[in-house]
């Protein structure tokens, strides 16, 4: 098979003015297309990836904040989680609830109260879920110092026990001694 031959006599005869521009012009298209078709998607590409780049350099940059108050988080939980613990021990279950409230009826007898109402009313739990609350309705007669002692007494016990709502009557003078009649709302508090 032959090939055809190309006569390049033709281009000796183009002024060189000519010759130059045309090779300008060829060698240009080519940077032109090698730009739009290389160098432009390129370009893009790389904007894109430093945007990339930017934005997991601040999600460190976050990420390593977090981190330097993490040991301070999980302390302060452990310390809460010791604080609960000992909350949760004065706070007992609801069998030893009654009890508790048995101790502080006897505690009254003891101190000399006569105790003439002892009225429990309704459990309710508490909207958090965390504890059951157990009021009495109470009613005693006694010296002043007698309950005054006997509320001192009361918040001093280690389980966690409310007086609310107390009226305190008027002085009467009763076997050589002054009574007062006194009513409150006494709850106590007990894990569900």
């Amino acid at each position: 098979m032959d090939l055809p031959k190309v006569n390049l006599d033709i281009l000796r005869t183009i002024p060189m003015a000519q010759k130059a521009m045309f090779v300008t012009l060829i060698l240009g298209g080519i940077g032109l297309v090698f730009y739009y078709y290389v160098v432009e998607p390129k370009n893009a590409e790389i904007a894109v990836l430093e945007r990339k780049a930017q934005i997991m350099d601040q999600e460190i940059q976050k990420l390593t904040i977090k981190v330097k108050h993490l040991d301070e988080l999980i302390a302060a939980n452990e310390q809460l989680e010791i604080e609960l613990a000992k909350k949760r021990e004065r706070l007992p279950p609801k069998d030893e609830a009654v009890m508790l409230l048995k101790q502080v009826t006897d505690l009254g007898v003891r101190l000399g109260l006569n105790i003439k109402v002892w009225k429990p009313g309704k459990e309710a739990m508490d909207p958090s879920q965390m504890f059951v609350k157990m009021p009495v309705n109470v009613e005693v007669a006694g010296g002043y110092h007698t309950v005054a002692l006997f509320f001192d007494r009361v918040a001093k016990m280690p389980r966690i026990i409310n007086i609310a709502d107390m009226r305190m009557g008027a002085a009467k003078f009763k076997d050589n001694r002054t009574v007062i009649q006194t009513v409150f709302g006494l709850t106590a508090f007990a894990a569900p």
